[in-house]
């Protein structure tokens, strides 16, 4: 499976989206992007299929943001300490 980040450009048609079974199947991490220093703005990082992003993508409530790749990579950088976190708590 493919991982991307959306950009949320209409909350409210947003949340449909993220709420629908499909989408919940995969689910998605959402972040602000003021917290990952990334800019302003509302981030969502999935890892799923073709026809899930092409739902996502055609809702008109996201849109592909240029920096994909820095905010993909601060997302799975805080994922992965957190993930350690866990770990080193759990010894």
């Amino acid at each position: 499976m493919e991982a991307r980040v959306y950009k949320i450009v209409d909350k409210a048609k947003a949340k449909e989206v993220l709420e629908t079974d499909e989408v919940k199947r995969f689910g998605y991490i959402q972040r602000d992007g003021a917290t990952l220093g990334v800019g302003e703005g509302d981030y969502v990082y999935i890892e799923a299929t073709p026809e899930i992003f092409k739902l996502i993508e055609e809702s008109g409530a996201f849109e592909r943001p240029e920096n994909e790749e820095e905010v993909k990579k601060k997302i799975q950088e805080e994922q992965e300490a957190a993930m350690g976190g866990v770990g080193f708590l759990g010894m």
